[in-house]
């Protein structure tokens, strides 16, 4: 089969990353440490000044170059990656390879960079194709009014061309963190640091930016697709039909996630619910499954013309190229009390802003659905199997600890 020969040629599905830390400090990191002219890769300014020189910015020369990981700034928040170059220029990186934004969070970042650099500072928002900040992270029309020019850009990881078509292009890089790598690799001599550069560049581009074939296989897979005309015409047909086909599959195992979340052996951390009420779709830009109870007060909003975030709930939910998270959503007037009994009650999690007040990421070999499509496809035909199993301890586990909290706050009546 054409899967087995690539495999056995290309190796392709293995990647050193795979056994080391890829979350989002993982990756800040990797970044930070290439960017750093004291780091172990032993090349000097070489990897910061292409990354300057590809960004225009910075002094001509420079003497001291300081690189932090996670540097605490004031109102307790973290950049995550700071390259501070003589005290009088700053180029900054929020990572956002998984997460989504907390409340003012990029706002803050840019304050901050504006007062301790006088104006001489870069931050780039780092996505996985370009996504750009919520605006409860920052409006447009902040952007546009204040930080117009030099001051922040959005980089993916991997794409930039054809990707998005909005009000953001302005500040949209012509670059990706995986063309910079290659850059990197491309200039490096030593071999063992090359293939690593490679094997981070590859990562990127698959796992975060969502391309799904790597350069290396390009010519295993021509010599294949024109052994044969009708193998070109089946090729076509399989990549029109694929991402309907795909999105079916989510739909249909959203759905059966959510038909099995309050049966069987965890049907006690349900009883008493039977108002439970659910909402799913699967779309370009977002995937979710959402469950509340319908006597939440903040239920009301669902069908009012309100967008479908502004009412409480528990969400499964993923964006494109992304890895799918679990966490709950709350509406404004979820009162602070309630968030911070949350908080303590889930420390496992992360906390997130105004609406995701706590969140993680599902980590593994369920991250990601695009290779389970058939594995998915066989359990809602099998009616269950690990994957399922999986995803509804997963909610179970939240349901049990936060559902209890929600009820005293949002319960009509109370």
């Amino acid at each position: 089969m054409l899967e087995d020969e690539l495999d056995r040629q290309l190796a392709r599905r293995f990647n050193a990353l795979d056994y080391l830390r890829t979350d989002e400090m993982g990756l800040s990191r990797i970044i930070a440490d290439l960017l750093d002219p004291k780091g172990k890769h032993g090349q000097g300014t070489m990897f910061l000044k292409l990354m300057l020189n590809k960004l225009s910015f910075g002094p001509n020369r420079s003497h001291t170059v300081r690189v932090d990981v996670e540097k605490t700034i004031s109102g307790d928040r973290r950049l995550d990656v700071c390259v501070d170059i003589d005290g009088q220029h700053c180029l900054a990186i929020e990572n956002k390879p998984y997460a989504g934004d907390q409340h003012d969070q990029v706002k803050d970042y840019l304050d901050w960079l504006k007062r301790k650099y006088d104006g001489r500072f870069l931050l780039i928002y780092l996505s996985p194709t370009g996504e750009p900040p919520s605006s409860d992270s920052i409006e447009l029309d902040e952007l546009r009014q204040r930080w117009r020019g030099d001051f922040f850009r959005i980089a993916p990881y991997y794409g930039t061309e054809g990707v998005w078509e909005d009000e953001f292009d302005d500040f949209r890089l012509e670059f990706s963190l995986a063309d910079w790598l290659a850059d990197c690799r491309r200039n490096c001599d030593v071999e063992r640091l090359r293939w690593f550069l490679r094997e981070v560049e590859t990562f990127c581009t698959k796992q975060v930016g969502g391309h799904s074939v790597a350069s290396n296989e390009v010519s295993t897979l021509k010599e294949f697709l024109f052994s044969d005309e009708k193998t070109w015409a089946s090729a076509l047909s399989i990549e029109r039909s694929l991402p309907e086909i795909k999105n079916e599959v989510y739909e249909a195992f959203l759905w059966k996630i959510w038909e099995t979340w309050p049966t069987g052996s965890l049907a006690n951390v349900y009883t008493g619910m039977d108002d439970l009420m659910q909402d799913y779709n699967v779309t370009k830009r977002c995937s979710w499954l959402s469950m509340y109870r319908k006597s939440w007060r903040s239920a009301k909003n669902w069908n009012s013309g309100h967008i479908h975030d502004q009412h409480t709930q528990l969400r499964l939910e993923t964006t494109p190229s992304s890895d799918w998270y679990i966490g709950i959503c709350c509406c404004e007037e979820f009162p602070e009390e309630g968030r911070r009994e949350l908080e303590k009650a889930l420390p496992e999690g992360k906390k997130g802003g105004r609406q995701w007040v706590w969140w993680k990421l599902i980590e593994g070999e369920y991250s990601s659905w695009d290779e389970l499509v058939p594995t998915l496809h066989r359990e809602c035909k099998e009616d269950g199997g690990v994957v399922l199993e999986y995803f509804v301890k997963e909610f179970a586990k939240i349901a049990e600890k936060a559902i209890p909290i929600i009820n005293k706050y949002e319960c009509l009546g109370v």
